[in-house]
This record gives structure tokens, sequence and C-alpha cells, in this order.
């Protein structure tokens, strides 16, 4: 966490609640200062987890995925499953591994064919979001060409 200078305090005093450009003298690049509850409302994500599989999908294969997405919040509480495998058949979790192979290797060994379940690693990145999700971001922070100023007609 960064403490703001004096400086940067009465610039958003100024502005109101509204963001402030700020640039890196060493790299000239340029920032927002923007309180986090603005940020917040102004960035949410909807995921809409359709119920049906897309169209170019296995109905089958898009409910074991389904179930592994369901999981995935469950299993990466416990740190010791981070990096592992998860296969799944349909809402049922088959067996956890610590490699690909070697969930893989459960899966026929417990006669399934590759096309009853779902691999997946338990992992925790930042926007992971299901292969059929729609992801929407509210555009709003990028509606403008300069703070304060809408795009204009042409663009």
């Amino acid at each position: 966490m960064i403490e703001l200078t004096p400086e940067q305090r009465q610039a958003l005093d100024r502005q109101n609640g509204e963001a402030v450009r700020v640039v890196d003298p060493a790299t000239k690049d340029t920032y927002l200062l923007i309180r986090e509850e603005v940020f917040s409302r102004r960035s949410e994500v909807v995921l809409p987890i359709s119920q049906e599989p897309p169209a170019d999908m296995d109905p089958q294969l898009f409910r074991c995925m389904r179930a592994y997405w369901r999981d995935l919040p469950e299993l990466l509480k416990d740190k010791r499953n981070r990096g592992k495998w998860a296969a799944y058949r349909g809402d049922e979790r088959v067996c956890v591994g610590k490699t690909q192979a070697e969930v893989y290797q459960e899966c026929y060994r417990r006669g399934m064919e590759r096309e009853e379940f779902y691999v997946g690693l338990i992992q925790e990145e930042p926007g992971d979001l299901p292969p059929w999700a729609v992801l929407e971001v509210d555009r709003s922070l990028y509606e403008f060409t300069e703070l304060g100023e809408p795009p204009s007609e042409d663009g």
C-alpha cells in the first residue's frame, strides 16, 4: 500500500471524487487515482453462467465443466490442492491428483471413455472464467477521451 502525498490528496479534493491523472516522471506512464469504491462500482463484472451448453459443446462435457467450476472455489480453499488436477464426470468429482496424467489414468482405470469426463487444473488466476461465460465489463471508465469529456459523435 502506498500512502498519498499531500499534493495528491489536494488534487483529489479539487476533483470532488473524480479520477486524477498522475504521470511517472521516470517512465512517462500515466495513471489514474480514483477512490476504490468508485472504481469497484464502475468496473463490476457480470458473469452470466449459462445453464445450457454453447451450441458447439457436447452437453455431457458441459455438465462436467460446470461441476469443476462450481467446486473450484472450495478446492482452492485448501492450499494443498493448488497446482493439482481434478477430474469430473457429470456433476461428481472423480479424483484429484498431482499430475494431469495421474488423473487421466485414474479415469481410464475406472472404465471411463475420454468424452465422459473433464480434467481441470486447480489454480487461482485473476479473471479466470469458465470457457462458456460471457464477460461484460461496465465500460464507463473507458468511455471518455479525456477525463470528464464524453466522446464525440464520430468516435
